[in-house]
């Protein structure tokens, strides 16, 4: 068994395990626009058992050699088989896949504001120390600013994946230093000629060897039907009354190509991001139209670089294209040490798929988002960590919650808070104020559209009467603010022969009533310490229709009338002090007293219609 060496061959696999610890024999490929690469890589050694934990999670390179053409295949090892003996070597299988590919191993759940996908994307590709990406976004300008997007429990490809899809943004990678770079893309303008490989010619099998250079020999047009009109739709609290319906028609005219796809919501606020995303899933539904397959002998083609086809008899299909999709496999058939440096046959086969330039490229939305199927709670908080705030709302009662699963304890967007009754400036009104915990219901499950419909009690945050002992309280008690210590309060006590209704005004109770106030009172009714009524424009009149009065003072009473006071019996009017009294009845007027003293100041007049007695001894008149 000789010693193995990559010195003098066609393709040279480098890894951590240093040189030629692992030679290359064979190996799958698999890439593709908005695609994970994937290379499943055939290879020996002279080890029977190799420490991968030198190399998992590290860069390996693939370099092949053919037709004076060099390719770079990089990538993360992320898989190791041992294969047995192979030639009397140790056969291991390799798979290398892009970094990218590791945020599919990390979860989170976490809140983003204010912020474009691109920006978004960026953040969390260095969150997780990734740096090896390029951005060559023409349209990033156009991106709208979201207010609020979360990713939930959901992985960190997952995110920026659909973030990528929905905003028209894709990516590729370019392999060069023996490293692999992602590449942000979102038009032709993000995209290169291929170096060494601008322009690839087409030279079918015709029985004869192939020729000394990277060439296509199977071509394929197709054409697919496809929907030719997106439309969306959405709804904006913030302008309840806007045509929110956005839509983008393609350019193709076969048969039924009208065909439409309506959606609803179509996660927008503003109609200009509606035109936008309608225009960019149409691009993505168009450009699996038009696509070109092919077989080659072109290693060097890779998805997101530009080539151009020459030599077809149809000169139609003589035009640049964006290369889309790609799939290589390599053998060598035998390894041994010492031969020439073509020792072993290898074979080569490519496959390839290809869209013309001129057509934009959008990744499908594929990606799924999660979905919050149910309900959760929430801390309500105020909008600046440093208020002091106890009710921190907005104009249309939207309040900010904390999510107990955000770790990074940040604030939600405004969400509004569902009432029992809502109107033009009438209907109900209860905001949740600092610290209670909210019930908050997602929109068609949507993690982005948080709804609050409710609170509950906490351990913290207790219910206003005990309980169990006071189960058959029901009732609303507020607290003053700030600061408590105060409350306003109504409630109703069910318990039977207790039952009972309780209004507590803090400070000032105001009534209005427009027309007639009704009141039955089956026994007494009693008042407080103090009471006062102002009645001040208009006038104040009881009616007792049925049965009296009675008024009881423990000390004075007081009246005071601007003009007149007049007091009407139909039977007689009494008014008493101690023995003293004076009754005013129909038939004239008695006063009793034991002692009655009449003072005039100037004059006294006494005249009567008939006798005018006076009884007394002595009778004194002077």
């Amino acid at each position: 068994m000789g010693q193995l060496t990559q010195d003098t061959r066609l393709c040279e696999l480098k890894t951590p395990l240093g040189k030629d610890v692992l030679v290359f024999v064979g190996f799958e490929a698999s890439e593709g626009l908005s695609e994970l690469f994937e290379y499943r890589i055939e290879c020996l050694s002279e080890d029977a058992d190799l420490d991968f934990d030198r190399a998992i999670g590290q860069q390996c390179t693939l370099t092949i050699k053919l037709h004076e053409k060099e390719r770079e295949f990089s990538g993360i090892l992320t898989e190791a088989q041992w294969l047995g003996v192979k030639n009397d070597y140790f056969s291991y299988r390799i798979v290398l896949r892009p970094w990218l590919w590791l945020l599919s191993r990390t979860t989170d759940c976490r809140i983003f504001q204010d912020k474009k996908a691109p920006d978004i994307i960026k953040e969390v590709f260095n969150e997780r120390g990734f740096t090896d990406y390029e951005s060559k976004l023409t349209e990033e300008g156009s991106c709208p600013k979201l207010e609020y997007c979360v990713q939930y429990r959901e992985t960190d490809l997952n995110f920026v994946c659909r973030l990528m899809e929905q905003h028209g943004i894709y990516y590729f990678f370019k392999h060069d230093g023996g490293k692999h770079t992602l590449v942000l893309a979102d038009s032709k303008s993000s995209h290169s000629p291929i170096n060494g490989l601008a322009t690839i010619p087409y030279i079918p099998l015709t029985g004869a060897d192939r020729r000394g250079e990277q060439h296509i020999y199977e071509w394929v047009s197709e054409r697919r039907f496809r929907t030719g009109k997106i439309e969306l739709n959405d709804y904006n609290y913030q302008k309840p009354n806007a045509q929110m319906i956005s839509d983008a028609k393609g350019s193709e005219h076969y048969t039924r190509s009208e065909m439409e796809f309506y959606d609803y919501p179509g996660k927008f606020k503003e109609k200009s991001d509606g035109e936008r995303y309608a225009k960019i899933q149409l691009q993505a539904e168009q450009a699996m139209d038009r696509r070109r397959r092919g077989n080659g002998d072109a290693v060097n083609l890779f998805p997101g670089g530009l080539t151009k086809l020459e030599k077809h008899a149809k000169d139609s299909q003589n035009v640049e294209y964006l290369v889309v999709r790609a799939t290589h496999s390599f053998s060598i058939e035998s390894y041994r040490t010492g031969g020439p440096s073509d020792a072993g046959q290898h074979v080569y086969f490519g496959s390839f798929e290809f869209l013309p330039s001129d057509r934009p490229f959008r990744a499908p939305m594929m990606t799924p988002k999660p979905r919050i199927n149910g309900i959760q709670t929430a801390k309500v908080v105020t909008k600046d960590d440093n208020s002091s705030e106890e009710i921190d709302v907005e104009s249309l009662g939207e309040i900010y919650v904390r999510f107990f699963w955000d770790r990074k304890k940040k604030r939600s967007c405004r969400l509004r808070v569902a009432q029992v009754w809502s109107g033009k400036r009438w209907g109900g009104q209860i905001i949740p104020r600092v610290g209670q915990e909210v019930v908050v219901e997602f929109l068609e499950g949507d993690p982005d559209r948080p709804l609050v419909i409710g609170t509950v009690y906490n351990d913290e945050y207790k219910l206003p009467y005990d309980l169990p002992s006071k189960k058959t309280i029901a009732g609303l008690k507020s607290d003053s603010t700030k600061g408590g210590g105060g409350f306003n309060e109504w409630n109703f006590e069910d318990k039977k022969g207790s039952e009972k209704i309780t209004v507590h005004a803090e400070k000032d109770h105001d009534v209005t009533v427009r027309d007639t106030e009704t009141r039955t009172i089956g026994e007494a009714a009693f008042g407080g310490d103090t009471r006062k009524t102002t009645l001040k424009n208009g006038n104040d009149k009881l009616d007792i229709e049925l049965g009296g009065q009675h008024v009881t003072l423990a000390m004075d009473q007081s009246v005071n009338a601007g003009i007149s006071i007049a007091l009407t019996a139909n039977a007689n009017i009494t008014l008493q002090v101690g023995p003293s009294q004076i009754i005013l009845t129909p038939g004239g007027i008695i006063i009793n007293a034991p002692t009655i003293a009449m003072t005039a100041q100037a004059a006294m007049a006494l005249s009567a219609g008939g006798p005018l007695v006076a009884h007394g001894t002595p009778t004194l008149v002077g």
